[in-house]
């Protein structure tokens, strides 16, 4: 069975890992080109996790859970996303990449949204500080995407088991 031999030779997180791959690299390109995170590759990201979701349980008190966790997420970081702007008086956390951790949440759970913080959040700092080391001027008013370490996040938390796909 295909689904019994890749999983076997992969192993499922990394098997879930991958599956996004093609969405969060595009996610990638265009925040680090246009500083946006398109609405349709984040749309794609959320179909295809909730699709993941529904093959791997497809019972629909799963997939409804999938859906409140997303939703969840999404109004969390939109929430603080509105503190940011009105206590520094600016938009620190694109829509855009709310938008990307209500997707992802979606592939990890609530249970894999810590770590993909974490991880995007410390991969983040570190090239800050490799750009201040190589001696470029940053400062707080510099805009960083951060919708790479987002996807880089993403990847973490699903190697890391959060809610990977069974039966690959």
């Amino acid at each position: 069975m295909v689904q019994d031999g890749l999983g076997a030779i992969l192993g499922a997180p990394l098997v879930a890992a991958l599956l996004p791959l093609p969405l969060t690299l595009t996610a990638t390109a265009f925040d680090l080109r246009h500083r946006i995170i398109p609405d349709l590759v984040n749309l794609a990201l959320f179909a295809l996790g909730l699709s993941v979701a529904a093959w791997r349980e497809p019972e629909m008190a799963a997939v409804a859970l999938r859906l409140a966790e997303a939703g969840l997420a999404f109004v969390l970081f939109l929430g603080l996303r509105a503190l940011h702007a009105r206590l520094r008086g600016r938009v620190g956390l694109g829509l855009g990449d709310v938008k990307f951790l209500g997707a992802a949440t979606v592939w990890t759970g609530l249970a894999g949204l810590p770590l993909l913080v974490l991880t995007a959040s410390v991969t983040a700092l570190g090239a800050i500080l490799v750009g201040r080391l190589a001696g470029a001027r940053i400062t707080a008013a510099t805009r960083l995407p951060f919708g790479p370490f987002l996807a880089l996040g993403l990847h973490a938390a699903l190697l890391a088991g959060h809610h990977a796909p069974q039966g690959f």
